[in-house]
This record gives structure tokens, sequence and C-alpha cells, in this order.
């Protein structure tokens, strides 16, 4: 079957019955002949009323019906078999029936324009296409002279928008991908997200939202939510009827390298969406609209013909982008700007992420045929978090878990196992394994010292969460800190908060020098962003004990002073950054045994978790400074 074709819940039911049927009649396989039966004697379908209708019942429904079959079993037992694989099972049914299947499909497709076949779909199939048969029970159930009724189809869905062939390759119906049936959706969670976009949706006018949020955060699954909420009904009386159709950007543009293409193919669509008022257009990337289609200067881009549409207010429009995009593109044009209103998503803290996965858990489990118990994802979490530590979550940790489910299944496992999560980074734990003492402990020494910073710096441990500390070497880096915003603390933005947040941006540099005088180029990075942080304090914050409130940047760019003034800027930042490291000296020395017993555990282990970490520090405050073993923790289990 095609990828992009879904059966229906009550067509996987219907295949579901009708197997367990042949099985019960020693046929090997589902035909057309068993699957007309099956639907004759199902209630709540067209035929099986129209039998009722005609004066038959229940059972003697089931008498015409079970003789319907057994007089064609070994003919149906005999036929051409082939496999057909639906949501993980596989069924066997006869070659006659795939071309059912298929002709269903094409209706589906062709005549309505939907992906989703039911029930209905195939009965027009089995009724259109072989009507031999299906006259054959007929003539079964009421007599010589039964005739095909016209009517029996009526329960086919009407389509109440259809999407025209010309547009059709860069437009699609969101909703298709699920079922009004469906009493379960995939995705969890972002309860708050989804309903502001509905508020903003709901508005008279500027009814534009678009989502900003990092990679893998989840923004196109919050607009998927809201089309599995309209299609379920799940959703406000004035959202029901309403369609959720995606443009994809790069498709609208295939093909247009000649002037005039793309302009005609932004005509259509705006006719379309004009014509089509119960229509929410959705632009994943929608900052690529800007400069989409136009080959020159002055030629009319995807932006510029979407702003009058969007400034009559009659279309919803729904974008989302990255933070950085948005900040580098989109908020550049202030027409397309104001138009939309902007709804930040934001990373799941680690605690919240199984929640909002758990059912795409199970949907991978079924697709694997693999079981992964709760702990199992909670170090999954964790592993996500050190080893992918660029993505995002819940995306980082459903690849992972995807992932190692097929790891399971490649080798004939029914159960996942920490080794089938450890073997994704097999490569960093050998490269970890191969490192010489002398390279472990200086990373250990760096990022532990970022760690005792943060723990014991007042402010910074209210304003972060430290999820794990890992001198496994991953992609981009050999150490890191893992840690989540605390997003309900306010922070003072005093001097002494960012000598603190600088304190813990030198403190690697500073920890790596108390075990060897040999230093590595690994803090350039902190080094750069703790002098961002001091420039900032003298000349943007009004921090600065010479300078005042004054600012000195002009655009970010340009000082509006004299080098003599530029010399004093310079002074006054290295002052503070000379009072951060005594700041993070001091506070390393005060805590150099909490440091030490962190080093050695993560030259170990090469990971520790916030529980590993806090039983440290506990037994450390106890004054029992005896190394617990932690073997069982993690990597060395």
């Amino acid at each position: 079957m095609n990828n992009q074709t879904f059966f229906s819940p009550d067509l996987v039911d219907l295949l579901l019955i009708s197997e367990e049927v042949s099985k019960r009649l020693k046929v090997s396989c589902l035909t057309r002949r068993l699957l007309l039966g099956i639907l004759a004697l199902r209630e709540n379908n067209s035929f099986h009323g129209y039998l009722l209708k005609h004066n038959m019942d229940d059972e003697q429904i089931a008498e015409k019906i079970t003789e319907f079959w057994q007089s064609d079993i070994p003919k149906m037992d005999s036929t051409e078999k082939v496999n057909l694989i639906v949501g993980g099972h596989t069924f066997i049914i006869s070659a006659k029936l795939l071309k059912t299947f298929n002709f269903a499909i094409d209706l589906a497709k062709k005549s309505y324009n939907t992906n989703m076949v039911n029930q209905d779909f195939v009965f027009v199939a089995l009724t259109e296409t072989y009507t031999e048969e299906y006259l054959d029970l007929l003539i079964s159930c009421l007599g010589v002279d039964a005739e095909i009724p016209e009517t029996v189809n009526d329960n086919v869905p009407k389509k109440d928008l259809i999407i025209p062939k010309k547009l059709s390759s860069f437009l699609y119906i969101l909703n298709e991908n699920f079922s009004p049936t469906e009493t379960e959706c995939n995705i969890l969670g972002r309860e708050e997200e989804t309903n502001q976009l509905i508020r903003i949706l709901s508005k008279a006018t500027k009814r534009n939202a678009i989502l900003i949020g990092e990679p893998g955060v989840g923004k196109t699954a919050i607009v998927e939510k809201l089309a599995w909420q309209i299609t379920t009904s799940n959703c406000p009386e004035k959202f029901k009827n309403l369609k959720i159709i995606v443009l994809e950007v790069n498709s609208i543009l295939a093909g247009t390298q000649y002037r005039g293409s793309a302009e005609e193919r932004f005509d259509e669509l705006i006719k379309f969406l004009e014509q089509n008022q119960n229509c929410i257009l959705f632009i994943d990337e929608i900052h690529t609209i800007l400069g989409a289609g136009a080959c020159r200067d002055g030629d009319l881009d995807l932006a510029n013909a979407l702003k009058p549409l969007l400034a009559r207010g009659e279309t919803r429009v729904i974008g989302a982008t990255t933070s950085e995009e948005y900040e580098k593109y989109f908020s550049k044009d202030g027409a397309l700007k104001r138009r939309f209103e902007k709804i930040i998503v934001k990373e799941p803290h680690s605690d919240e992420v199984y929640d909002m996965i758990k059912n795409q858990i199970s949907r991978l489990e079924e697709f694997h045929h693999t079981v992964m118990p709760k702990e199992l994802i909670d170090f999954t979490i964790l592993n996500a978090s050190c080893f992918n530590y660029e993505t995002k979550n819940p995306d980082r940790t459903l690849d992972l878990i995807d992932k190692s489910m097929a790891t399971a299944e490649l080798a004939n496992r029914h159960f996942v196992s920490r080794e089938d999560i450890l073997s994704n980074f097999a490569i960093r734990k050998k490269q970890f394994e191969n490192m010489s003492k002398e390279r472990k402990m200086a990373i250990a020494y760096h990022e532990s010292g970022h760690y005792i910073l943060n723990i014991f710096s007042a402010e910074l441990r209210e304003c972060s969460n430290t999820l794990a500390v890992s001198i496994m070497p991953a992609e981009g880096y050999l150490g890191v800190n893992v840690e989540e915003e605390n997003e309900n603390y306010v922070p003072s933005n005093t001097k002494s908060f960012y000598i603190q947040q600088i304190g813990k941006l030198l403190a690697g540099r500073i920890a790596e020098k108390m075990y060897s005088s040999e230093i590595t180029s690994g803090a350039r990075s902190d080094l750069r962003k703790a002098t961002e942080i001091a420039k900032n304090m003298v000349m943007s914050y009004g921090l600065s004990n010479t300078f005042g409130n004054h600012v000195y940047e002009k655009d970010g760019k340009n000082l509006l002073c004299d080098n003599t003034k530029v010399q004093e800027i310079n002074k006054e930042i290295d002052e503070i950054l000379v009072e951060a490291e005594k700041y993070a000296t001091n506070t390393l020395n005060n805590h150099k045994k909490e440091l030490e017993l962190i080093v050695e555990d993560l030259k170990q282990n090469g990971i520790l978790s916030k529980k590993d970490l806090d039983e440290i520090l506990t037994e450390n405050k106890g004054g029992l400074f005896i190394k617990k073993a932690i073997g069982s923790i993690l990597i060395n289990r």
C-alpha cells in the first residue's frame, strides 16, 4: 500500500473480523466473497440496513450468508494469495481482493481527494467493479428478482472541500490524516499553546498566528493536534467545519523558473483561499515565503502576494519557524510581522516529555513489535539530552526511542534493553574508553567547575536545573552540563547576578587549571560569552561603575564615542571579568571536596545524572567522604 494511504479504524476492524471468520471456515485467505458477507452481517452500515428493509431479520441474514459462503469454499481457498500489511498486522488476502482495495484507494484519492480509506469506499469498490458476486449475494438473500440498489452506496462521505488538481501538487488537507472515529490523539500536552492558537484563530481581525520555537520542540505537532481536534469534533463549535490546508512552499515553486509562472500559482492559491473561507492555511518554515518566487529585485514574491489576503482577514493563516529565522528574516518585514500574533513554543522540561510522547511510544512499539518499559524511557530521555544536546525534546527522545526499538527488532527481540539504547552511541563510548586519564580528568574538572558554580550560586541555582553532567564525547563537544530553564523564576538582573553568570562561564577554565597547568581550547566559547555579557553590562545594561546609564553603541555596531572612551570601556570590561574570575575561584576553593568527588565519579562513569549528583552532595554534606559505588548507574551498569 502507498505510504500516504491510511486505513480507517472501522476498515481495520472489518479486516480483523473477516480474518477470524476465514479461520473458522478453514479458508486460508480473505476474499471478496468473504468480505461482502461480513458487510451484510455487520450492523450500522448501509448494506445491512438495506436487507433489513426488505423483510429480513438478523437471524435470516446470518443463515443466508452462511449458505453463500459454504457454496464456494473450495474456490475461495484455492485462489492466488498475497500479503496486505496494515498497522503492523499482515493479512493474507486474495489477489482479486487486493485489486478491490486498489480501486477503493483510487476512488478515495481521485473522486474524494482523501488518503483515508474506510469500509464504505471498499464496499463501493466491491459493488461497482465486481457486481456478479454482489448480485449472487443479493439473490441468495432476496431471491431471483433482486436488483442492485442505487442507494446502497450513499454512505460514502461527501467531500465538502476538494483541492483543484492544479493546486494538489503543493496543497493538501491535514484533517485527512486523521479519522473522525479516533479516540486518542498521538500528540499529548501543549494544551496551553493549542488553546492560545484557537483563541487567535477565533478573533474577528488579525487572526493569524506564528509558532516560534527551536527545531524539534513540536511546532508542527501543535497544528496536527488542532487538525485532530477538528476532525474528531473535540473543538469549539465554530471550528467543526474548518479544514487545515498545508502549503508546501518548495513545491509551489517547483518548475517556476520562467518569469510569471510563480505569480500564476500564487494567483490560483489566493483565488482558492478566497472561495473557501472555511480553510486555515498552514505554512511550515514560513520565513521561506520571503523572496519565494522572485527571480530578481522588484518581482512579486509569495509574501507580498499573500499580504492583501492577510490584510482583509478573511483567511486564517498559521506559520511556524525557529526563533533565529524569525528574527533574521520574518521580523524584518514590518507589514508581515504585525499581521501575525506570536506563540512561543518552548522545549518541555524533562519530567514532561514522557507524558507528551507516551501515545507515540505505543505506536512505535506496535510498529517495531517491541516493548519499552517506563524506566528505560527515563534512561533514554537522559541519554538523548547528553548525546543529542544540539537538538530539542520531544523530538530528540522520540528519535532515540525509535532507533533503540529498531535495534531490538533487528536482533529478533521483543524487549528493548539498555544496550540497545547505548549502542546508538557506541563510537562515542569507544572514544571515551580510549581517552587518557589526564584527558578525562581535564574535561571532568572543566565540566564539574561549571556545575559547582551553578549549584552554589544562589541566583543561578534558581534559574536553571542541571539534569546531567557528561564527559562522554558527543558531536561537536567533549563535555556538557545538560540544563533546563526554570521559567517561573525571574532573575534580579543586578550586577551580582551577571557576575555569577560570568563566573559560571569562567569556572570551567579555572577548575581545569586546578588540575593541570596545560589549558585546552575548550573554553573559547565560554570566554566569548563571558566577554559579551561584561560588554553589555557596561554598554547596554547601565551596570557600569564609570559610565552610568549611557549606551555607547548604535544599532549594535557603531560606537558613539572616541578612542579614549573605547579604552575606558575595555578597562571596565576587564575589571568585571577579573571580579567574576575571583568570585568563581573562591566558590571552587570553598567547595573543593565536592568538586573532587564529582570529578572522580565522572572519570569512572562518563555521565552523572541529577540523582547521582544530589547523592554526592548529600554524602559530602553529612561528612561521609567515602565514594559510593555507582556501577549500576548509566553507562557501566
